[in-house]
């Protein structure tokens, strides 16, 4: 099967790996929706994420056959998409639309965004290298960084504070001195104050931090100390070896089971063994984007070391809300939460990391 892959076979490996994972996870998660919205058809979110998976694949396959030097450019029309999907989001009312509907499909265009931000960071910071050594070189960067993030925190903190983080480390590993990293770092912290205290979200974030904390818990962040624990319940439920595939009874009760949860459910069903080879897996395919980065150039090692940023953080995201690690977030995990919107994203890493590859181990 792997055999008419080219490239990094080890990538695609893992991505085939994690993406049946999925499959098996999102069939047992999904379970709530199904009784609530397709009680006639059980198996639909099962075909409907199978079907994602299949066309994601389908696009990095095809994808990671192309000269990845020409994507370069094509990362400021995507940002520009996504930052024109993310006004219509932010305009558009409700501080719970974060999501696109179109027919049965749903688009995240904070996903998007991220994704298309990193990659024009890469592109530019490798045509520009010495852009960052001077602020006005540095300002084009900065502005496109500051929108992204101003469209995004005041409806979805948590990928709000991902993306801020993800791009001033990039730009730190890019070259970025270390005096500016700090003016940067405080600049960021004193919007993230004023965020805290006037957006329209703000009290719904005081109050998981105060739940996180157990501070004032029986007043505060009710539902989040319900999903904290119930959670907790799947982790220590599943024990060593888990209770076996389907067979979740935390599902039944917590919200977002297939998607924000994934990883609860998945060692509830799978045991700490299952969850370690998961987090081992990611492991590998980190090690393997590092491994890359340090026989490409240019544009190319600069895309993977900010596709290795956004996995690394993604995950260790997910799993540490899984573990009580850290607050409630609303971050997926890659190639197995339920999101098409977190596929493509997944894809499109995929199939230009392959197509670096391919180009990196060939010369």
């Amino acid at each position: 099967m792997l055999g008419a892959l080219r490239g990094d076979r080890t990538l695609w490996a893992i991505a085939l790996f994690l993406s049946l994972i999925g499959l098996l996870v999102v069939y047992s998660a999904s379970v709530g929706l199904v009784f609530r919205y397709h009680p006639e058809m059980p198996e639909y979110y099962l075909i409907k994420h199978g079907l994602t998976v299949l066309l994601a694949l389908f696009g990095a396959y095809a994808m990671h056959f192309t000269d990845y030097r020409r994507w370069g450019p094509a990362f400021e029309g995507l940002w520009w998409i996504s930052i024109a999907l993310l006004m219509y989001t932010f305009f558009r009312g409700s501080g719970a639309q974060r999501w696109i509907y179109v027919g049965g499909l749903s688009l995240q265009p904070s996903e998007l965004a991220r994704f298309g931000l990193m990659g024009l960071l890469a592109y530019r910071m490798a045509a520009a290298p010495e852009a960052l050594k001077h602020w006005e070189g540095l300002f084009p960067l900065l502005w496109r960084i500051g929108l992204t993030f101003a469209l995004i925190a005041p409806l979805n903190l948590s990928n709000g504070l991902l993306l801020l983080t993800l791009a001033l480390l990039f730009l730190y590993i890019g070259g970025l001195p270390l005096r500016s990293m700090v003016r940067l770092s405080l600049m960021g912290l004193i919007g993230l104050i004023g965020l805290f205290i006037f957006a329209p979200r703000a009290k719904v974030w005081q109050q998981r931090i105060a739940t996180f904390w157990k501070e004032n818990a029986a007043s505060t962040g009710k539902a989040d100390d319900y999903q904290r624990a119930h959670a907790s319940l799947a982790v220590y439920s599943g024990g060593l070896w888990g209770k076996g595939p389907g067979r979740s009874t935390q599902r039944y009760y917590l919200p977002q089971s297939y998607s924000d949860f994934a990883y609860s459910i998945l060692i509830e069903e799978y045991g700490l063994l299952g969850g370690l080879v998961i987090l081992g897996l990611y492991g590998l395919f980190l090690w393997r984007l590092a491994a890359l980065a340090t026989v490409a150039q240019g544009f190319g090692q600069l895309f993977l070391v900010g596709a290795f940023l956004q996995i690394a953080f993604q995950v260790g995201i997910h799993v540490g809300v899984s573990l009580e690690v850290f607050p409630i977030t609303g971050v997926p995990l890659p190639w197995i939460s339920l999101g098409g919107s977190s596929l493509l994203v997944q894809a499109l890493i995929l199939g230009l990391a392959t197509a670096i590859s391919r180009k990196a181990l060939s010369s």
